[in-house]
């Protein structure tokens, strides 16, 4: 994950805001009694709002109470108590931050520096630990993660132009993540939510590092067709519609789900989607907008 799902913290009330860091440390407690303490390294915001959807989808009953922090011990911090949601999410952590490594591990040319880097290196052994011990609660959990990763890794080889072909692979990543052990309304749900955010994601973050792979010559689908930031800008407006559609397919979805049960978890998931996305999104389009592009200011239009 690449740390896009997040909350639009100045739009959220105390008790929320409040909610969301219990929810946090709650994660990072889970992952370091349940994973490893190290583990908790890879803690990102995308796994935040995992557990908090997830909540809301199995509509799990959540628990708060106080600890201090050893990192910031003056004050007493509040956090969820670990449950399913919250374990699910330290599982799925583990996992990718495992693919993670082992994508860049073949990003890297040079047959002996691979093979040093998956042997003999520390850090390989650290991300295979977490990716065992997460199979410890989820049996074959890393199943829904290895197809749709190994036709993402073949078309980034292929040097593969096409962002529809390298989102959907990642939007099906996605769907198996968010879906996973969830039935009826609520798994339809999921599914389109996982799908359409799954594809956001991916096309946000190969825009947000559209410039250092052109630099570098790293992968990049939006490199591969497009060559210049020139050309790329010129069709801003026909890829921001794009990621509006998946942003409106997961409102629509959202707006499906009951809620009542967790009112204050449900504001919270609301805000992300609704305001915490498009926000960073914006962030990410600015970075193209210009007027030597020949097109107006992006932010805040709709198409």
């Amino acid at each position: 994950m690449f740390g896009y799902i997040r909350p639009l913290a100045g739009e959220l009330k105390v008790r929320e805001f409040e909610l969301y860091k219990s929810f946090y440390c709650g994660l990072c407690k889970t992952m370091g009694k349940k994973i490893s303490r190290l583990s908790r390294l890879t803690l990102n915001y995308d796994m935040v709002f995992l557990a908090l959807l997830r909540v809301l989808l199995k509509g799990e009953k959540i628990e708060n109470t106080a600890f201090r922090c050893k990192l910031k011990p003056t004050k007493k911090r509040h956090f969820v108590i670990s449950g399913e949601s919250l374990l699910y999410s330290a599982c799925v952590a583990a996992n990718l931050a495992y693919f993670k490594y082992m994508d860049n591990v073949a990003d890297e040319t040079g047959k002996f520096k691979k093979i040093l880097l998956k042997i003999f290196f520390p850090a390989f052994l650290f991300f295979s630990r977490m990716k065992k011990k997460s199979r410890k609660y989820y049996p074959g959990i890393e199943t829904w993660a290895a197809p749709p990763l190994e036709e993402l890794s073949a078309l980034e080889k292929q040097n593969c132009p096409s962002i529809d072909k390298t989102s959907s692979c990642f939007a099906g990543l996605m769907e198996n993540i968010i879906c996973s052990g969830i039935s009826g309304p609520e798994g339809e749900i999921a599914r389109i939510m996982g799908r359409n955010l799954g594809k956001w994601v991916y096309m946000t973050d190969a825009l947000d590092d559209f410039e250092k792979d052109l630099k570098k010559g790293g992968y990049n689908p939006f490199v591969a067709y497009y060559q210049k930031k020139e050309r790329l800008s010129a069709d801003l407006d026909m890829i921001k519609f794009a990621m509006d559609s998946s942003l409106d397919k997961i409102d629509e979805a959202f707006s499906l789900l009951e809620t009542t049960k967790s009112p204050c978890v449900s504001s919270i998931v609301s805000n992300i989607l609704s305001l915490g996305l498009r926000d960073k999104q914006e962030q990410v389009l600015g970075k193209f907008d210009s007027d030597e592009s020949g097109r107006g200011k992006c932010h805040g239009q709709s198409v």
